[in-house]
């Protein structure tokens, strides 16, 4: 994930969005990485993603760079749009895996910018279920985890409300250093 320097917006309208994402897609052609679910929201982005011979760092700084020169140069502006490097944790296990996912999908409602993740444009979570198709996105790993039929499955599991699911967001949030400030409320 990486946000905006000063907490500031990194995507200030449906054209920014569209070429990040062009970035990005590009850069899985480059580096041969597979993508599991992204979230942009106004002052930052997730993404879920899976490495190949190609270190995390390599990947992030060209996604990063492009986007901050297409920034800068669009809004007439000069110096950081990012808050630092990146940040990345390893996930390590399917629980963890999944537990990201979910996490990732329901930013924009923990944000209270829609009340369902499927009526968030800016996420992979519509083509998780079935209601969009983005073709950089892999849905074969996590839909791999729930039985038929698969995509209600996962939207169950992204949905559902539990205590175990609460400690778990707090878990991923914590790992990945974000705090109350990331959001953009």
């Amino acid at each position: 994930m990486s946000r905006g320097n000063y907490r500031q917006n990194i995507f200030r309208d449906k054209e920014d969005y569209q070429v990040f994402l062009q970035l990005v897609e590009d850069a899985m052609k480059r580096y041969d990485f597979e993508l599991h679910g992204f979230c942009c929201m106004t002052n930052h982005f997730h993404m879920l993603l899976e490495t190949g011979e190609k270190e995390i760092w390599i990947i992030m700084k060209r996604i990063n760079q492009l986007y901050a020169a297409y920034y800068n140069n669009k809004y007439g502006l000069i110096g950081h749009l990012f808050q630092g490097r990146y940040r990345s944790c390893l996930v390590r296990d399917d629980s963890y895996f999944l537990q990201t996912s979910r996490y990732i999908h329901l930013n924009p409602v923990k944000a209270k910018l829609v009340s369902y993740p499927e009526d968030y444009p800016w996420s992979s979570y519509r083509t998780m279920i079935g209601m969009a198709c983005l073709s950089m996105i892999n849905t074969e790993k996590t839909l791999s985890y729930f039985r038929t039929p698969k995509k209600q499955r996962y939207r169950e599991f992204v949905e559902s409300t539990s205590l175990v699911k609460t400690e778990q967001a707090l878990a991923i949030q914590q790992d990945m250093g974000e705090n109350e400030l990331w959001l953009p409320w």
